[in-house]
Formats: structure tokens, sequence, C-alpha cells
């Protein structure tokens, strides 16, 4: 399962929400690109609901590669913000 289908497969327990971010830690020693990855996370988002979220990318020393925080705006409460 990708990133981006764990993160819409959660999204209907939250209600109307939209997401704004998702950040994520990626360890020098993973394997994974943090420039591909960045790329392939635009792609793999559009035409999702999570389309348009900013994927933020903290880099770290070990193997690691975690999902750290996924920010939602509860839809109700900011219609009509930019």
């Amino acid at each position: 399962m990708s990133l981006v289908d764990a993160i819409c497969e959660e999204l209907p327990q939250l209600g109307a929400v939209t997401v704004r971010s998702v950040r994520i830690r990626v360890g020098a020693l993973s394997g994974v690109s943090m420039e591909a990855l960045m790329f392939a996370f635009d792609v793999a988002a559009d035409g999702t609901p999570i389309a348009g979220a900013r994927l933020i990318v903290e880099a770290a020393s070990g193997r690691e590669l975690d999902l750290t925080a996924v920010e939602v705006w509860d839809e109700p409460a900011h219609r009509g913000s930019p």
C-alpha cells in the first residue's frame, strides 16, 4: 500500500476534512531518494482526496521511513479560508 493510499483509507474516519500537509521522516540509509519521493507524492496524490497537500520531508540519519504527522483542517470551520 502506498503512502497516499494509506492516508486516503483513514480519511473517512475523520469526517469532512482537508489534508493540508503530510510529514514524513526519511533516513539517509533507507534507500529512498527524497527528491524522487517528493515528485512521486505529487503525482500519486493528484486526483485523490489529498491532492494539493504539502509533503514535508525530515531528513534522518538512520534507515527509518516513517509517517510522522498528517495535518488536517475541519472543513466546516475553514470554509472560505485561503
